[in-house]
């Protein structure tokens, strides 16, 4: 899971992402001073405080990172057409600022567990996971990067189960260090994602055994991707999660976690999908995710502020930087 400053380094697939000039500076002593200071202050700072100065810092971090500004006022003319320079430009300003705050409670969570005792969380589609975990088949609980996709693991432990949370390791060791306290729950187990298939292996065997499996399928980690339409535009979304549901014969239940106030979230199970076959592997694959993702539009558009994609994501965006 990454962070606006490292376009990530597996999308090699992807030569038009936007870049950050964070990320050819987040391995220098400077910004390593800077993020470790920024740790420390979670540590003693309220969680209001911090969310001042993360809005008066949000511009300062605009400036070094305007490709990405950019990139995400394109995505936003894909989400809300029509939108007007005005609302794109302070709706840009609110992905930064929604993800500052993303990072704040990040941070200010790891380092005690009892500071979660201060938050609220509203569980909407209880009754969804529940179904499907009365089926006995294996389940895929699948995320965007959206909110606080942190949190779904840590609240959504069950009894009886383990849930494998799938993670691509972040390059900067002390963010990941920070996340890693969000995944270290009772009922729950890391799956670094790696190249060369070791991860699917894994993932399979447990979906075969009637398990849970927790992961995002909106970022072409070791993974092609596939076309689908995607708020009336062809996006390339990995194809790897499906294809997983398909083979272990699993559902998959979209999830959701939006930051909803202060110290506060829901989170959103939605209705089982369940996967039909008999097209051939490839059309098997695009019908399943389409349903999919005809659901993600929902979400994405109800809170595009918290859609944490820093790069164009639609193909003809894609090409049209690739050329400049």
């Amino acid at each position: 899971m990454d962070t606006p400053d490292q376009a990530d380094n597996h999308h090699r697939n992807n030569r038009a992402e936007a870049q950050s000039v964070f990320r050819e500076l987040q391995n220098t002593l400077p910004f390593r001073l800077l993020l470790r200071g920024f740790l420390g202050a979670t540590k003693y700072m309220p969680v209001w405080l911090l969310r001042l100065s993360g809005r008066l810092v949000v511009p300062v971090f605009i400036s070094f990172n305007f490709r990405n500004y950019r990139a995400i006022r394109r995505n936003l003319a894909r989400i809300r057409p029509g939108l007007k320079k005005l609302a794109s430009l302070r709706m840009a300003y609110g992905v930064f600022r929604d993800y500052a705050f993303y990072l704040i409670d990040l941070f200010y969570l790891s380092h005690d567990s009892r500071r979660l005792d201060e938050y609220e969380f509203r569980i909407t589609g209880m009754e969804n996971l529940e179904q499907a975990l009365s089926s006995g088949r294996g389940i895929v609980l699948l995320a965007a990067h959206l909110g606080n996709w942190e949190l779904g693991s840590l609240k959504l432990c069950l009894k009886d189960k383990k849930i494998h949370v799938v993670f691509a390791p972040d390059s900067s060791s002390l963010l990941e260090s920070q996340r890693r306290f969000l995944r270290s729950a009772d009922g729950v187990q890391e799956v670094p994602l790696r190249d060369g298939g070791f991860s699917s292996l894994k993932l399979l065997r447990v979906l075969q055994e009637g398990g849970v499996v927790a992961l995002q399928g909106d970022r072409l980690t070791f993974d092609r991707g596939i076309t689908v339409m995607f708020f009336g535009q062809e996006a390339l979304f990995p194809k790897g999660p499906v294809k997983l549901a398909l083979v272990s014969d699993s559902i998959v239940l979209p999830v959701f976690i939006p930051i909803t106030g202060y110290k506060s979230y829901e989170i959103i199970v939605e209705a089982p999908v369940y996967m039909e076959t008999g097209e051939g592997v490839t059309d098997d694959v695009k019908t399943n995710l389409q349903k999919i993702i005809t659901i993600w539009e929902t979400y994405i558009g109800r809170y595009p502020t918290q859609w944490f994609t820093f790069m164009p994501f639609w193909e003809d965006d894609k090409k049209e930087l690739a050329r400049k």
